[in-house]
């Protein structure tokens, strides 16, 4: 388990105020946050990847995200 301590009293009374004190909505919300860093990781890579000339086929690169987010 990961404990996360928030030293930013703004910060601290916005999740507050979005999520109330359930620790599961905030946890649900975290790790969204989370994956969708992770996909701007991998879209910034394959941007990279293409201004590199390396090209792929479409269906091959969707196959390789579908298998990787499901």
């Amino acid at each position: 388990m990961l404990n996360i301590q928030i030293d930013d009293s703004e910060l601290e009374e916005s999740i507050k105020y979005a999520f109330g004190d359930n620790n599961e909505l905030i946890g649900n919300a975290f790790v969204k946050f989370i994956q969708m860093q992770k996909i701007k990781q991998d879209v910034a890579i394959s941007i990279e990847q293409l201004d590199a000339g390396n090209r792929q086929p479409l269906k091959h690169v969707m196959g390789k995200l579908q298998a990787k987010y499901e």
